[in-house]
């Protein structure tokens, strides 16, 4: 039965029980320095690294990787602790053989996750920390794994860095396409719309300019040759009079002249004046025809000549109104071309900004490569540990020594509470309905007997060696 114990009566009790709490006590000591012997010596290396700044700065180059080499401090630990990582050092270094035989890479990947400690010191610095039962090869790794870290981030960033340039090889290969197609368009439409284009308005304005002086020159010559061919229409009749009388008076003298030789001989005065002015009016006649066949001639000349000047004022007039059609249409197809050139100017515009962009991409790529080397630096390297960082043996033995104790104490504690003896009176008036009458104490020299409560017959009856 169980029941409540003061402090006294469990010093008590332990004090009865010493041998069985020492003998317990000893037997868990020594089960607990056996396990903190043989547990493995454990060594730990540790390395610092610090985080160069990133050369040249910003303002110089517009690198294309965006993070920071400093910000990677914030996620070192899970990239320390990535697999890519970790597997490349357990290959490298082979460790956890039996583990990675048995149970394969991730299994040895989870093991170095528990034996790897990360710790940001500072701004710009690391500390990684490694743990392993050889001391050499705990210096090895932890001086080892910042190299892999360093390796595996440059090629992260220079791999980031050539995706950049290749998104910019790719987007102006595709741009230069489009520029080509958008110059293409514009070149046709300005073929097409040739004379009508905003840049040839000045052009078609001195070109009307020029036209209405020629036709004003036209018009007035126009003019004046039909002044002339008017003159000589006038003069043309009296030509044909003046021809005709004087045909008229040749024949009128000749008749005469037949006459007067019909009478007379010809050493005659009459026939001789007859004939001097037979051959006056004879070459008057001649001079007037000449004169009339030229007059005829000059009147041929001005009517083709005005017939000319005509065409060429037609001409002049078409001419005026090709340029003046180009100039009205001109408006037109400036607000078509303006829309053309602005989306062309915004295509070349972008097409200018990525060559700008691929070329700052190029040269970025190469001082990632050419930097790379002294992105990390380890300050600190890890030397190999000259004694055991765990398990702490002398703690362990004073831990199992307080646990032994514990557990003796425990077990003399809980033999007790199951203890159903009577030491005392005090115990039978707790334990007992019946009212005590007397104690026999017991005798010196007697043997102290056992005493325990049994029922009997129905009634509670006390019996023992020194206690009735």
């Amino acid at each position: 039965m169980d029941r409540g114990m003061t402090a006294d009566q469990i010093l008590a009790a332990l004090w009865r029980r010493k041998v069985l709490i020492g003998a317990i006590a000893a037997i868990g000591f020594a089960v607990g320095a056996a396990i903190v012997a043989s547990l493995p010596s454990v060594y730990t290396a540790s390395a610092v690294v610090r985080v160069e700044p990133q050369r040249p700065s910003e303002e110089m180059v517009q690198h294309t990787v965006s993070e920071l080499i400093e910000q990677r401090l914030l996620t070192v630990r899970e990239e320390l602790l990535a697999r890519p990582v970790l597997q490349r050092a357990i290959e490298e270094l082979n460790l956890y053989p039996e583990i990675v035989a048995d149970d394969g890479i991730e299994a040895g990947v989870e093991r170095m996750r528990r034996d790897l400690d990360v710790k940001v010191e500072g701004d710009t610095a690391f500390e990684l920390t490694y743990s392993a039962s050889d001391p050499q090869v705990a210096a090895k790794v932890a001086n080892r794994l910042p190299e892999i870290f360093s390796e595996e981030t440059i090629k992260i960033r220079q791999a980031q860095a050539a995706r950049a340039t290749a998104v910019f090889d790719e987007e102006l290969g595709r741009l230069q396409g489009t520029v080509a197609q958008w110059e293409d368009k514009i070149l046709r439409f300005k073929v097409e719309h040739l004379g009508e284009l905003p840049e040839q308005l000045e052009t078609n304005m001195r070109g009307v300019e020029r036209l209405n002086a020629q036709l004003t020159t036209k018009t007035d010559e126009l003019r004046a040759t039909e002044a002339r061919r008017s003159e000589l229409a006038r003069s043309h009749a009296g030509a044909d009079t003046d021809a005709g009388r004087l045909a008229a008076a040749e024949a009128d003298t000749t008749r005469a002249l037949t006459a007067a030789r019909s009478q007379w001989t010809a050493d005659h005065p009459e026939v001789q004046r007859l004939a001097r002015e037979l051959e006056t009016v004879s070459q008057q006649r001649q001079d007037a025809e000449r004169r009339m066949v030229a007059e005829r001639q000059e009147r041929a000349r001005a009517a083709a000549l005005v017939t000319q000047i005509q065409r060429d004022i037609d001409g002049l007039k078409q001419q005026a109104q090709a340029f003046q059609k180009r100039i009205d249409q001109t408006p037109r197809w400036a607000q078509e071309l303006s829309v053309l050139q602005r989306d062309y100017e915004i295509l070349r515009t972008k097409y200018q900004s990525v060559v700008s962009r691929k070329v700052e991409a190029e040269v970025a790529q190469e001082l990632e490569a050419k930097s790379s080397k002294s992105l990390f630096n380890v300050i600190s390297p890890a030397g190999a540990p000259s004694s055991a960082s765990r398990p702490d043996r002398v703690g362990g033995l004073i831990i199992a020594l307080l646990a032994a104790l514990g557990i003796a104490v425990l077990t003399g504690v809980v033999l007790e509470m199951r203890d159903e003896s009577i030491r005392d009176a005090a115990e039978i008036k707790g334990r007992l309905p019946l009212p005590v009458l007397a104690v026999v104490p017991m005798m010196q020299g007697a043997r102290a007997g056992r005493r325990t409560l049994a029922p009997s017959n129905g009634r509670n009856t006390v019996a023992g060696d020194g206690l009735n």
